[in-house]
């Protein structure tokens, strides 16, 4: 009788163990991504092996230097990105890599009163040009929008320049400082910065969105940004439109708010439209289409949206923004939402909340959809450069790289089509 019941305990944990073996290996091999087999790999994504967990991804087109073997050096053009990453431990940072000379190093970055930023860092965007004096960068967490301007005597053209030479220096040095801050008026978990490709600016947008996950109390929306969209479509979370603004003198980078009733001193950035976005979404990217002269329709392009949560595959909705931003497919803010668009912290001389109530409301929903991509876990900030659109993951990082299936230490890229 003994031996019969350690028999039975035995056959008891081997089937335990074949099942988990059995459950290991199609977890980790047995899922399949035909999509993915279209992206390319960009660049190593740094930091992995610090701490770090990538979130926001931007690209500037900067220089840097050769010399020759008689010392003379040249100036050449290459594309930067910049990763935005929350750490294990300590500030959050910048990783700074050039698409031909690698890894050129990082910033920690610090709030306007000096004390060290240590928030998630969800995006990041600049609207910096190589060679121009202007420029802003971008970084979102938690409901804000941080932003960062090089100083008049600093030295440097721009803040992306001072990024890039500062993330060359020794520690201690290699910091970069916000010098101001505003309320999104949405939970602000990433963004990206379109650039129309003129010599206007009036394009140029600033998109700064939020995630939002059902049933999860740590991604809950306001409850004004649920809307039914005019398809049918439940939907929990917004994406606010920002123009872009080159004036020296403005502190954001964004054209401003500028009601009589409000004292200038809290003129805050002005949203222009509001994007109403499925769940899930993590990254935000809009590819523009080039007329002969190199300018794009504001009605034309495409856009792409990242979306993951956890360990399951991600989802890269792509769609037509022309369907997109059509007057057809909007309602007023105040007509889904029931309220006028109050903007956080900002009263009138009166003492009330400033509202407005002439926003729209666009639908991004599945009606719009065209093409969907299934590619491996934890897809999340987006940038473009030309018709490219490169992925960031956050899979290879430490935190979690023991249990995901595909571990990727590479940014990707790849052209959408539908």
């Amino acid at each position: 009788m003994k031996h019969k019941k350690l028999l039975i305990a035995a056959i008891a944990v081997f089937t335990v163990i074949v099942f988990l073996a059995t459950f290991i290996v199609i977890w980790l091999w047995g899922d399949e991504y035909p999509d993915f087999d279209d992206f390319k790999p960009a660049a190593e994504i740094p930091g992995l092996k610090e701490g770090a967990v990538p979130q926001g991804l931007a690209n500037y087109e900067g220089e840097y230097t050769v010399e020759n073997e008689n010392g003379e050096e040249t100036k050449l053009t290459q594309d930067y990105f910049f990763i935005s990453a929350y750490m294990k431990s300590g500030p959050s940072r910048l990783y700074v890599v050039g698409r031909t000379t690698g890894y050129v190093g990082y910033v920690t970055l610090k709030n306007t009163d000096g004390s060290d930023y240590t928030e998630h860092a969800g995006g990041v965007a600049t609207n910096c040009k190589k060679g121009e004096s202007y420029g802003t960068l971008w970084v979102v967490s938690e409901g804000t929008v941080y932003c960062a301007k090089t100083a008049n005597d600093s030295g440097y053209k721009n803040i992306a320049d001072e990024i890039i030479a500062r993330a060359a220096m020794d520690e201690g040095e290699n910091v970069i400082t916000f010098t101001a801050s505003f309320k999104a008026n949405n939970r602000a978990s990433f963004c990206y910065f379109f650039e129309d490709g003129t010599s206007s600016t009036y394009n140029d947008k600033l998109y700064v969105g939020e995630f939002y996950r059902p049933g999860d109390k740590n991604y809950q929306t306001d409850e004004a940004h649920h809307i039914t969209t005019g398809n049918g479509y439940a939907q929990y979370a917004l994406v606010n439109e920002y123009t872009s603004n080159t004036s020296s003198t403005n502190k954001y980078g964004l054209t401003l708010i500028s009601p009589s009733n409000v004292e200038e001193e809290n003129y805050v950035p002005k949203v222009q439209n509001m994007y109403s976005i499925p769940n899930l979404v993590q990254g935000f990217a809009r590819i523009p289409e080039r007329n002969d002269d190199g300018s794009s329709s504001s009605s034309k392009g495409k856009l792409v949206l990242s979306t993951s949560y956890g360990l399951a595959n991600s989802a890269l909705y792509y769609y037509d923004w022309a369907d997109i931003s059509a007057s057809g497919n909007r309602k007023s803010y105040t007509e889904v939402s029931g309220h006028n668009f109050e903007y956080e912290g900002v009263q009138t001389t009166s003492g009330w909340p400033y509202t407005e109530s002439g926003l729209y409301v666009y639908f991004v929903d599945g009606s719009k959809l065209q093409r969907e991509y299934s590619v491996p876990s934890m897809a999340e900030g987006l940038c473009v450069k030309g018709n490219s659109v490169f992925v960031l993951f956050e899979s290879g990082c430490y935190k979690y790289k023991t249990f995901v299936r595909q571990i990727l230490t590479n940014i990707y890229s790849f052209t959408p089509r539908k």
